[in-house]
Parts: structure tokens; sequence; C-alpha cells
């Protein structure tokens, strides 16, 4: 078992922070926007559902502690096999759930293509021209980004031996960005909207190994996520048709989102059913993935049948079996093969290698 599989703490947050998500969308975005239908957006936005979008935020701050653990001990090739056999499989299967669902409902207006789908099955679509599946999946590219950068920071071993130096010097750049420069490259190579958030999370687990400075740097991310947090939420009164997002209300939530991750990741609770804690937290995942374009065209099509309360809880139910379906299903045995097939390549490598020349 992992060190990050013996903090059930963590699956925990994982499942309230994605239930905010579900939440964001379901009793705010699809109020504000109609994505769902006039029936299903008749209701008024929810006060407290326009804060679930953090629910995001919180995964990129547990992303920045379980991936500082689990690069410990591997190498590049290991830990880059390491997160395919993570993500991708379920990512196939639940994106083309996604395209069938798309395609069986085409009042809803989404996009669906050949040409996207093959795009969408690379994880990275917008890098071919393609617009998402799924809304969703734009948290998908950053944490592909924030591995790329983790992968390469390992070749050049940079990562294990200066990790506190990388997180300093990435929340400096961030700053910088954010204060003065203003650039959309660095926005979206950097990831300087979310930078705080990673740099938090890699600070856990430094501090939980006794680096030094490692508690400064930590302070410094929690203070520089509260402050991009805000002023990321500046921006989406405009995206959301002059809907507020109260800077004071966004800050507290930060702050205490994280202060509550940070004492997640201590929490033993050995009263906590480890299997069926564990199983929840992965099956966030697919739950993720799932939950925008899927639910709105559950709303679309049982709103006029049962009703907005009726629709959102055989939703949510379908939702979740799916997901903990993908999570046993397909995720453990096509991870099992991926990193087969990962130390097949290494060993023929390092077979190539050693053959004799001439």
């Amino acid at each position: 078992m992992s060190a990050a599989a013996r903090r059930p703490g963590l699956d925990v947050m994982r499942v309230v922070a994605v239930a905010a998500v579900a939440w964001f969308h379901y009793g705010f975005r699809m109020q504000v926007t109609g994505e769902a239908g006039p029936a299903a957006g008749s209701g008024d936005p929810g006060d407290w559902a326009r804060f679930g979008y953090l629910g995001v935020s919180v995964f990129f701050a547990i992303s920045g502690y379980v991936i500082s653990i689990s690069t410990e001990g591997r190498d590049p090739f290991t830990f880059a096999v390491a997160r395919v056999a993570r993500l991708w499989p379920v990512y196939g299967v639940a994106m083309t759930l996604t395209a069938l669902v798309t395609l069986a409902v085409p009042a809803l207006g989404f996009p669906l293509s050949l040409p996207q789908y093959l795009a969408n099955l690379t994880m990275l679509a917008p890098l071919l021209g393609q617009p998402f599946m799924d809304g969703a999946y734009w948290s998908i590219v950053a944490e592909i980004l924030f591995y790329g950068w983790v992968g390469l920071l390992m070749l050049a071993g940079l990562w294990s031996r200066h990790q506190v130096l990388v997180a300093l010097v990435w929340l400096a750049v961030a700053t910088l960005d954010q204060a003065v420069i203003g650039s959309d490259v660095l926005r979206r190579l950097l990831l300087t909207d979310f930078a705080g958030f990673f740099a938090f999370g890699m600070m856990l687990r430094a501090c939980e190994r006794g680096e030094a400075g490692a508690r400064l740097v930590l302070l410094a991310a929690f203070v520089q996520a509260i402050a991009a947090a805000v002023l990321f939420a500046g921006g989406l009164v405009e995206v959301y048709r002059g809907e507020p997002f109260p800077p004071l209300a966004v800050g507290g939530i930060v702050a205490v989102s994280l202060v509550v991750l940070a004492l997640a990741t201590r929490l033993q609770a050995p009263w906590l059913p480890a299997g069926p804690v564990t199983v929840a937290g992965r099956a966030t995942y697919p739950f993720y993935l799932l939950h925008q374009h899927v639910g709105y065209a559950g709303f679309f099509l049982l709103v006029p049948v049962i009703g907005l309360a009726g629709s959102a809880a055989v939703i949510l139910a379908g939702v979740a079996l799916v997901s903990l379906l993908l999570t046993v299903g397909v995720e453990r045995p096509a991870a099992r093969l991926v990193r087969g097939a990962g130390e097949w390549v290494r060993m023929r490598a390092l077979s190539f290698r050693r053959r004799p020349v001439g």
C-alpha cells in the first residue's frame, strides 16, 4: 500500500470536492447558462452552489501532495507509466460514454464529430484544434501539464533534491505574472492561476519529509492560492452574466479548504472502512469525467417527467454507480495491463542497450 493510500482523509476530501463541483454545475452553472435545457434551468442559481467550482482547486492541491509521494523512489519512466495507468483507461471509457450520450441527445447542442472524438482520445484535444467532449476536461489538461513539468524536473535531477526551491520559484513567477505581466502564455504553460494550490500540496509533503524552508514556502503557497482564487473569481462575474462571486467568501472557502486538507493528510481514522473509502476516493475521477454533460442530458430528459429534485437524485445515483463500476471493472485491470506494457518496454530497452555492437 502506498503512502498516499494510507491517508483516508484524502479520499474523504476527494469525495467532498467532487460533490462541490457537481453542486456547482447542477445548482448554479446550468441555471445561468441553460445548457441542460429551459426546463432544467428554470431554477434560481444557488447562493452557495456558485462556489462549488473551487473543488477543482482542492483537487489540484491534493494532486500536488500525492504526486510528490508518487515520485519518491521512482524514475521518470516509471512515474509516467503510473500516471498513464491511472488516468487514460478510465478516461477513454468515460469520454466514449459521454460521446454516446451526446449523440443520443442532440437537442442539447453540444459539439460532436469523429475528429473531435479522436482528438479527445489523446486527452489534449485543444492542442489538435478540437473542443473538449465535456467542459470539465480542462482541469485534466492542467493536471497533465503539471505531470509533464514534474517529469522534466525529474529528468533534470531537480525534483527530488530541490522541490522546495522549485515551488518557491513557481510561486514567484505566478505572483509576478498575475500582478504585473498578465501573460496568457505563462498562465497556460505554468498554470499561474493554480500554482499556489499545486505548491501547497507539494510543500505539505516536503514538511513531512522535514525539508528546510518547506514551512515558509507552504505559507507562501497558502497566501498565493487565496489571492489567485480571488483574482480568478473576479473574471467569472462576466462569464456568468454578472452573478457575484464575493472575494471574502472565495478567500474564506479556499483558506478553510487548505487547512482542512492539511489536517486530512494526518488523519489516520482507523474507524473508517479502508477498502470502501479508498474505492470511493478513486471513483471521484470517473465521476468528475461523467457528471457534467451526461448529467445535463439526464436533466434535459428527466426534469419534464419527475422534476428537478427527482432528476438530481436519479442522476447523482446513476453517475455514482457507473463511476464505481469503472473504478472496479476498468481502472484496476487496465492499470495492470498498462504497467505490464511499461515493464515490457523497459526490459526491451535494457536488452537493446546491452546488445553488443558489430
